[in-house]
């Protein structure tokens, strides 16, 4: 399957749902419609570019530089906080993240600016600093069910003919989500939450433990997975990489965290 068609066809991902539901956190697969209609914006600000279940912090010198701290800046001009990652395709500045970090359900409208520092850890910008994020994609069916489709991509303002992929690293990505349990890393920059760290939005925090399918009493069953804690605020859109290799800071992300509040 060619990636250069991720835009359109990344919708069998799944959506990772944290404090939207009570605990144990749930999440719910994205639709395989493929008449799934793709909303986007071009934001329009300047280019600034610079150079076992546990949750842990991770070590200032092995920052996991494809996932960043996303911050946000909403149309009342407040601010608001996400985690993105970067995932390999050919164009090589895409990241993804959750659709509510861009577009806001309550007001339907699209956030004024987005800035994503790959690698942000401990206060630090991380390898290439402070990125603007030029265009924003979504699903229209989001502004409907912010829930189930709650997931969309960034594409990067990097400098012309690079790839921020090649600096930073890339996960790949789970087309085809597998069911039963098996281990999940999640990553974000909490400022509540069950994760066992700081917790300051500073600090890139991961969780490592089951996800597993939900009981047979749950609607639709079929269509959720789950782990044990809330990742908390400012981990939205946070990525849960299945096949994790921290030697290689590999693995497949197979969704990102939706958390509400």
């Amino acid at each position: 399957m060619n990636k250069k068609y991720i835009l359109c066809i990344f919708v069998v991902l799944i959506t990772i749902t944290n404090s939207s539901y009570a605990s144990p956190a749930y999440s719910k697969l994205m639709s395989k419609r493929v008449t799934s209609i793709p909303m986007s914006i071009t934001f329009k600000t300047p280019s600034k570019i610079g150079a076992n279940n546990t949750a842990k912090i991770l070590d200032d010198d092995n920052n996991l530089n494809a996932v960043g701290k996303l911050d946000i800046v909403k149309n009342d001009g407040s601010s608001d906080c996400c985690t993105a990652s970067v995932i390999r395709t050919d164009n090589g500045n895409i990241a993804m993240t959750a659709a509510h970090c861009l577009y806001d359900f309550n007001t339907q409208t699209w956030n004024s600016e987005a800035y994503f520092y790959p690698g942000y850890n401990n206060g630090q910008e991380g390898p290439v600093g402070k990125v603007t994020v030029k265009d924003g994609y979504i699903l229209v069916e989001f502004t409907e069910n912010p829930i189930t489709y709650d997931f969309a991509f960034i594409k990067l303002d990097y400098p012309d003919g690079k790839k921020l992929q090649d600096d930073t690293g890339a996960f790949d990505y789970d087309l085809d989500i597998p069911r039963d349990n098996y281990p999940v890393n999640v990553f974000g920059y909490p400022i509540d939450g069950d994760m066992d760290c700081a917790k300051d939005g500073q600090h890139l925090c991961e969780y490592e433990g089951l996800s597993f399918d939900m009981p047979p009493d749950v609607p639709n069953p079929q269509s959720y997975r789950a782990i044990t804690i809330d990742v908390g605020q400012c981990s939205s859109g946070g990525p849960w990489v299945r096949i994790f290799n921290p030697d290689t800071k590999t693995g497949n992300v197979m969704g990102v965290s939706h958390v509400l509040w």
